[in-house]
């Protein structure tokens, strides 16, 4: 079973860490987003800045009363024209400034929103793109649980990271365009706003480690409950007949209690950092604001705004704590996903041939050796598939068989020696252009969720439904599948499992032989098929051979492929060497 990964490398500082969620998810919308967040808050500061002639009219302070700044705000409206007697007018200009300011946050709000979207569209597409193109060792080395735990559950929470990231950055710049105006209205009051900010950011940072920490336990024991729950329904025929899924039924609890814990952890953490920002604010505010008003000569009405843009700056600043809480709590999920994207684009398979492929005459073996890492597996071997014939490889189990059809592939790279097509090294040729004339057959037949039709066709649309049964025919399947319920259209189930093995088989012998290949490999291709039924497909892929030339390469332990093969060969001891006696198909050929 799976273990759960270790955890992503540190990216620099933790705020540097959020930021560059927010930054390099979309660097032209994030500069966007924050040109937007600026112009809202000079619309909210001249809403604020007018706030104070409001209050001057509607308290009767006289001209005396007012303080430097008040008498600069008034000056600054008299010279747009805007009397400053006139209540009505001031309290419109400060609702135009209110509206402005949330104008300007929507769109930047929709721009995040989008985002947010595209960052999980994004990440999901890149992964895949880059799983469809890594090499065929990669994927032996890895769970597949890990990467649909990817697709879903950290694509999911990387775009939750990105919004939380956003939003710690909007009311970040809100909380600076908040102390520039406390600021400039009292310096005194502007350094008291950020003393309370800081003093409540560093009271309630255990929280946000604690948020953290268990953001990236989740991460990890969600990775391994996913692959080990993805690994335990792939078998889980064997399991429960042997009745095993109960002790793995306490594994899974044991995992999700654990996840359950990270949970209640992030809760409790995120609830106690909401909960006690508000006394301590108004703790810190009500001091404040007793100091001002009993030990300055502010005016009454300068000091409500003064209130205001204090109550709002501390309040801002612990949205943006609040926020950043929320980006660390899914981060790790991002980072994850991130380095899953990189470790799989270092395994990307490379393919640099450019000629295009023929089979017109053999594919040939010449001294190959190939073995993982000290292990080998085969070792100088020659041999021909001569094209248009049935060649035959048996040999025991674990011998090498599957090896030799994934070097023909390309799948594989042998460690020393040359096959070649036609005279051309297979490292010459255009590998995708090679696999598209090839039909393929592997020992773990896969059949998708899906109706008959979509399993034979894998969804191209230029095939039809006549093209379907034509291939159906030459394998013998036709007439099973014409009695399904829906017929072509009778969904297999997971993996076929509404089909019996021999079905399975057919099915998939006929997705290798639809789009009429040059050559067939087929690996263990029929064991689960009754003699009968084997003898018979034997039997149409060799006339269909002789009729088109098609290329045939079994590897099988049955004595149906043997007899039916042009050529035997056997694999044994790392060498492959042709059988003893000649096969009844080439002796009568002869």
């Amino acid at each position: 079973m799976d273990s759960p990964r270790q955890e992503p490398k540190r990216r620099g500082s933790r705020a540097a860490s959020v930021l560059q969620i927010f930054i390099s998810a979309a660097p032209k919308r994030a500069a966007l987003v924050v040109i937007l967040l600026l112009l809202a808050g000079f619309a909210e500061s001249i809403g604020y800045a007018t706030l104070l002639p409001v209050l001057t009219v509607a308290m009767g302070d006289t001209a005396g009363q007012q303080s430097q700044l008040q008498a600069i705000v008034s000056n600054a409206l008299a010279w747009v024209g805007i009397p400053l007697d006139n209540l009505a007018i001031l309290l419109a200009v400060v609702g135009a400034c209110v509206w402005l300011k949330a104008g300007i946050m929507q769109v930047g709000n929709v721009y995040v929103g989008n985002q947010m979207a595209q960052v999980a569209t994004g990440l999901r597409l890149r992964l895949i793109d880059t799983l469809l193109n890594v090499k065929w060792s990669y994927f032996t080395r890895q769970p597949v649980g890990r990467f649909a735990n990817s697709i879903s559950n950290e694509a999911a929470r990387a775009a939750e990271a990105y919004y939380a990231a956003a939003m710690f950055v909007t009311t970040a710049i809100q909380t600076v365009i908040y102390l520039v105006l406390t600021l400039i209205f009292s310096w005194q009051v502007g350094l008291l706003s950020l003393f309370t900010g800081l003093s409540i950011t560093w009271m309630l940072r255990p929280l946000v480690r604690i948020s953290r920490k268990a953001g990236r336990r989740q991460t990890q024991l969600t990775h391994s409950l996913v692959a080990r729950l993805t690994d335990t329904l792939t078998g889980i025929k064997p399991l429960k007949a042997m009745a095993k899924h109960v002790r793995i039924s306490a594994l899974f609890a044991a995992d999700a209690r654990a996840v359950n814990e990270t949970l209640r952890r992030q809760v409790v953490a995120k609830q106690a950092v909401r909960n006690l920002q508000e006394p301590i604010l108004w703790t810190f505010a009500a001091v404040i604001l007793l100091i001002a008003y009993r030990y300055t000569d502010i005016p009454f009405s300068v000091l409500l705004v003064m209130g205001a843009l204090l109550f709002r700056t501390v309040i801002t600043s612990n949205k943006a704590l609040q926020n950043y809480q929320m980006a660390v709590i899914a981060e790790s999920a991002y980072w994850t996903m991130q380095d899953t994207i990189l470790e799989a684009s270092g395994e990307h398979e490379i393919n640099a041939g450019i000629k295009a492929p023929t089979l017109k005459r053999a594919c040939v073996f010449d001294r190959v050796s190939f073995g993982y890492g000290d292990k080998a597996v085969l070792r100088d071997v020659s041999f021909e598939i001569v094209a248009g014939s049935i060649t035959a490889v048996t040999g025991a189990s674990g011998a090498g068989k599957t090896t030799i059809a994934d070097l023909i592939l390309g799948l594989m790279s042998p460690d020393s020696g040359t096959i070649r097509l036609d005279d051309m090294s297979l490292a010459e040729i255009d590998l995708i252009q090679w696999r598209e004339m090839v039909g393929y057959v592997p020992q773990d037949i896969i059949l998708f969720h899906d109706t008959v039709l979509s399993n034979v066709t894998l969804g191209d649309a230029d095939y039809t439904a006549a093209d379907v049964e034509a291939a159906l025919r030459a394998v013998d399947a036709w007439g099973f599948v014409a009695q399904l319920p829906q017929g072509l259209q009778t969904v297999v189930g997971e993996r076929g499992s509404l089909l019996s093995g021999g079905q399975r088989q057919r099915i998939a012998l006929a997705r290798a032989l639809i789009h009429r290949p040059s050559l067939v490999i087929l690996d263990e291709a029929t064991s689960a098929l009754d003699p009968e039924t084997e003898a018979a497909i034997c039997q149409n892929l060799r006339t269909l051979s002789r009729n088109t030339g098609l290329t045939i390469l079994a590897i099988s332990h049955q004595p149906s492929w043997v007899e039916a093969a042009d050529r035997v060969f056997r694999l044994d001891r790392q060498q492959v060497s042709p059988a003893a006696a000649e096969p009844p198909a080439r002796a009568a050929a002869s």
